[in-house]
């Protein structure tokens, strides 16, 4: 019967062929063709969406994220597609010439998906939301300085208390400390309020879209690819509409705005509002019900808080500290200058230098220059002035540390700054010593920000990532761009929609900034005419797209072009005329596919191509013979041409892409090279290159890949590499190979055989990520030795080890000894994941602070009983337990004192989360959020224990925890503060 339907299925398909042989032909070769170019383009979006699950993944360890649904769904989306195309694959191979005619279109129709899919991934904005909705983290802030301060706080939570008003506006002039007053709020309203707290910081570039856009990603109202104002603020409103006792705080607001409009209905019941502002006006036309002025510092709160910024280790004298005073009365009271100045004092204790700090801020004082705030400008430029006191300079030229301070202003208000691409910056502007090597040049900049913020003018932060970054007050950024007026154009961080007009570029200008400015494209024929402009700053958030020939035509003396993060696909040819040009700056082009002919620009010292679209190295690189910087880790990049480098040996830094294997030879021939990433064919390779270039240069920096390629082993886009010695080994046989390197910070090994304690004990390794080999039972072992060679590691991560028993095994000889201190005392996060014969308990991690264990079908207790004594771990924070089906118990554990989250989920055998029997009463003093979900034999939190006091605790959620006591552990052993948020779901047991 089959043979017979097989039959007659093949003749109609002969007739089909017979019919239609010429166009037979032509589809098999375009469904070729598209079979390819899908197969490829898949590629890319599996890395992409590799690159988001890693990141997401970091971000949920915490067990403060979770991943927001429409980038859940969109990584349902790519694995359906991804199996679309493996079994087209298939059935190409097993069914071949049919497979080709009779699904001819199907190829096409997938890239179409895949490319939707691709353009999705570049609208996420956050990939991940607050857990149980979070109402953020506390704000870092200065302490509290003067009496009305501590009455303005109480004050205003008063009223919020009471219900009688909606909103309150809080004002002062600039630097007064309104900021720091309303930081103070939100942290308290964090700890006592039922509702949520959310911060904005509005700033003096202001519009309804990016107030609107701030606001949804602190709530997550998902408003991309929405431009209609009134149908964002519907949105916006009727989500903070649902948010019972919520205040939202809108900080630093310089001009009425229409709340209705943004898209906050302010009430007593739903969403109440607090503002900043330094115009009493702005709080009267936002009608404000209550309106709070932030006074100076009398002369005594004064003096305190200049004498506490001073910081001397030596007392000052009488006479001295009497002119100290006389300066801190000159500052007015006001605390941003009381700060900055006295920084710029700090540990000066010659009298003869205080009476001249006194007669320089007086004569100040008496100036007739303002800048709108009486005379806080000149107060503050005294601090930028003190910069050049060890320097000399010619007439009113700027020293090193001032132009360095001044660059930070190009910057948009109130922006966090990534201190590395600061540091990046002043090396290629030229701000650092160009004799010295790349590494002393990074040091130096790091140098040149720590000596800023000492001073006070620049703070310490930090941004995304956890990344460190600076940031600038927005009068000490006044305060600069007023000293470069004229010479500086700085629209950033606004929602500018159009290229300033050619007149507002003046012939003296010599830097401008545009950054995370909204405009999209630039006028055909634009051509502003500055011959002096040196630093062009048009990065944005993948905005501008399109740049004419015509613009740079007249900026013949640019030395410095950054179009990183811009939808751009080409380059104007008119950049090949730019003879001047020092660095050019592509970095995170997404789309950027055609770049003109670069072997003419002999001046060029940097270039960035990082995650482009080119396919190819763009022609005449080879002959930039002073590049020193050459960053190539272009995604589609599909070869290295033979030769690339052989005149470029001033490269100092190389960063080629790890998808292509180098030819190390060539590398070798680079004899200034300092940082170096890149992926290398085997561990012989990778220890004959080391030893070669370690020889000759003394500090190296580098990431590099050896063996096969995975995506998710490598940096991901805005990472960053060469930032200490990473070493990623991937399919590696390291029984024939052993790796010969010193100085290791981190360690990534993956599918690896015959792998070996000896291989990352090695001194100075700081992170050991292992995954997917086999045959590691632990990693440490008694008998081997090599404790303190442990002992500087910080982070592990274990995953998919199937062998895995423990992290140490003490074996019978010596173990005392050898434990008498512990194994792994530096380390502070510990991931185990996927390791299915887990079983021995922890010991020998005194310091960790981040534990995440999950997936470990073995395991049955975390921290191993060390005799009678409980374990104490006063550095944890974070307790993430994860699909541990024989978890009996944690361990016991008391001193835990700075515990801030508990996650325990699917974990089928635990009763009890602590174990703490010789306590009546445990105190978790800094537990915030506690989550215990599907726990089908939890009694309680702490075995033996009648009461768990725990403060300071924010949110509390439980879900399918049935036997809790019969009741909810709010109700029987956690005594908590009334502020707290309880998340009870069903099957929590009777109550």
């Amino acid at each position: 019967m089959l043979s017979r339907i097989f039959e007659s299925f093949l003749s109609i398909v002969v007739e089909l062929i017979a019919d239609n042989a010429h166009n037979n032909v032509k589809s098999i070769k375009e469904f070729e063709l598209n079979l390819k170019a899908l197969q490829k383009k898949l590629k890319l979006l599996c890395a992409k969406a590799s690159d988001v699950e890693e990141e997401i993944k970091n971000s949920e360890l915490s067990g403060r994220k979770k991943r927001r649904r429409e980038v859940e769904e969109w990584l349902e989306e790519v694995r359906s597609i991804e199996k679309q195309v493996v079994e087209l694959g298939t059935q190409v191979e097993s069914e071949g010439f049919i497979m080709r005619l009779m699904d001819g279109g199907l190829p096409a129709k997938l890239i179409e998906e895949v490319d939707t899919l691709v353009e999705q991934s570049r609208n996420f904005g956050e990939l991940v939301l607050d857990i149980c909705g979070s109402g953020g983290d506390k704000l870092l802030t200065n302490g509290m300085v003067g009496q009305a301060f501590h009455e303005n706080l109480e004050m205003v939570l008063k009223l919020l208390e009471s219900g009688e008003v909606s909103s309150i506006g809080v004002y002062g002039m600039g630097g007064v400390g309104k900021t720091t007053l309303a930081k103070h709020i939100h942290n308290r309203l964090l700890q006592h309020s039922q509702g949520r707290v959310i911060w904005v910081t509005v700033s003096q570039e202001f519009s309804v879209t990016t107030l609107q856009d701030k606001i949804a990603h602190f709530i997550g109202v998902d408003l991309v690819g929405e431009d209609n104002e009134d149908i964002r603020a519907s949105r916006l409103h009727k989500t903070l509409s649902q948010m019972k006792n919520s205040v939202l705080i809108l900080d630093d607001v310089w001009e009425n705005m229409d709340l209705l409009k943004v898209g906050c209905l302010v009430s007593v019941e739903c969403c109440r509002l607090i503002i900043t502002t330094r115009s009493l006006e702005v709080c009267r036309q936002i009608c404000c019900q209550k309106k709070i002025q932030v006074s100076t510092l009398n002369h005594h709160e004064a003096w305190e808080l200049f004498n506490e910024t001073l910081r001397n280790e030596i007392e000052l004298d009488s006479s001295a500290e009497e002119i100290a005073r006389s300066v801190a009365k000159l500052c007015g009271g006001l605390p941003l200058a009381i700060v900055t100045v006295a920084g710029s004092m700090r540990g000066e204790r010659d009298i003869h230098t205080w009476r001249n700090a006194y007669v320089e801020l007086t004569e100040r004082a008496s100036g007739n220059d303002g800048m709108g705030d009486g005379d806080v400008y000149k107060v503050l430029k005294y601090s930028f002035d003190r910069l050049n006191r060890n320097h000399h300079s010619q007439g009113n030229e700027f020293n090193t540390l001032q132009h360095c301070f001044l660059h930070c202003a190009l910057y948009p208000e109130d922006k966090k700054i990534n201190r590395e691409r600061l540091v990046r910056e002043f090396i290629s502007g030229g701000l650092v010593d160009k004799r010295k090597t790349r590494r002393a040049q990074v040091v130096q900049g790091h140098s040149i920000l720590n000596k800023l913020v000492n001073v006070c003018l620049l703070e310490s932060c930090v941004g995304p990532g956890p990344t460190e970054c600076v940031k600038m007050h927005d009068l000490v950024r006044s305060m600069a761009l007023k000293i470069c007026e004229g010479k500086y154009m700085v629209k950033a961080g606004g929602d500018l929609k159009k290229i300033p007009k050619e007149a507002e570029w003046a012939k003296d200008l010599e830097k401008v900034s545009l950054i995370d400015s909204g405009i999209r494209r630039i006028e055909e024929g634009m051509s502003p005419d500055c011959p002096k402009l040196s630093t062009l700053l048009l990065t944005s958030k993948f905005r501008l797209e399109l740049i004419p020939d015509s613009f740079f035509s007249k900026m013949q003396g640019l030395c410095t072009l950054d179009l990183s993060w811009t939808n751009i696909t080409k380059l104007p040819n008119s950049i090949c005329a730019m003879k001047s040009l020092k660095a050019l700056l592509l970095e995170s082009c997404h789309k950027l596919e055609n770049v003109p002919y670069l072997g003419e620009m002999n001046e060029l010292r940097e270039l960035n191509l990082s995650y482009t679209a080119i396919k190819e190295v763009p022609q005449g690189v080879g002959e930039l013979f002073n590049l020193k910087f050459l960053a190539l880790d272009a995604r589609e990049l599909q070869m290295l041409p033979r030769g690339l480098f052989l005149k470029l040996g001033n490269l100092q830094h190389l960063e080629l892409p790890f998808h292509i294997q180098v030819v190390i030879e060539e590398i070798e021939n680079l004899k200034l090279l300092e940082e170096f990433s890149g992926r290398v064919k085997n561990v012989n390779e990778f220890n004959s290159f080391i030893t070669s270039w370690e020889s000759r240069v003394h500090d190296t920096c580098y990431t590099i890949g050896v063996g096969s390629y995975e995506v998710n082993l490598y940096p991901y886009e805005g990472r960053g590499v060469c930032h200490n010695k990473d070493l990623i080994l991937s399919e590696c046989n390291l029984e024939d190979e052993r790796v010969f390197a010193e100085g290791i910070v981190q360690l990534t090994i993956s599918k690896c055989k015959c792998v070996d304690p000896s291989i990352y004990s090695v001194d100075g390794l700081k992170t050991l990520r292992i995954e997917s080999c086999g045959g590691i039972e632990y990693i440490w072992r008694s008998e081997v030795g090599l404790s303190s060679q442990m002992s500087t590691l910080e982070e592990i991560e274990l995953v998919e080890l199937d062998a895995m028993k423990g992290l140490i095994e003490k074996g019978e000889i010596g173990a005392s000894a050898a434990l008498a201190q512990p194994v792994f005392s530096s380390l502070t996060k510990l991931i185990i994941d996927k390791c299915k014969k887990m079983r021995i308990p922890l010991s020998g991690v005194p310091n960790l602070e981040v534990i995440h264990i999950s997936d470990c079908e073995e395991i049955e207790e975390i921290f191993e009983d060390e005799g009678t004594s409980s374990l104490t771990l006063h550095k944890l924070k974070v307790l993430v337990l994860w699909e541990l089906p024989r978890l009996r118990k944690v361990g016991i554990l008391s001193g835990v004192p700075n515990l801030e989250c508990i996650y325990v989920t699917e974990c089928g055998e635990i009763e009890y989360v602590f174990d703490d029997e010789g306590s009546r009463i445990l105190t978790l003093p800094k537990l915030t959020k506690l989550y215990l979900y599907e726990l089908p034999k939890l009694k309680s939190l702490c075995k033996g224990t009648a009461a768990i006091i725990c403060n300071s605790i924010e949110r509390i959620s439980v879900t399918k925890c049935p036997r809790l006591m019969n009741k909810v552990p709010v109700d029987v052993d956690l005594v908590v503060p009334r502020h707290c948020k309880k998340k009870l779901n069903q099957n929590c047991g009777n109550h």
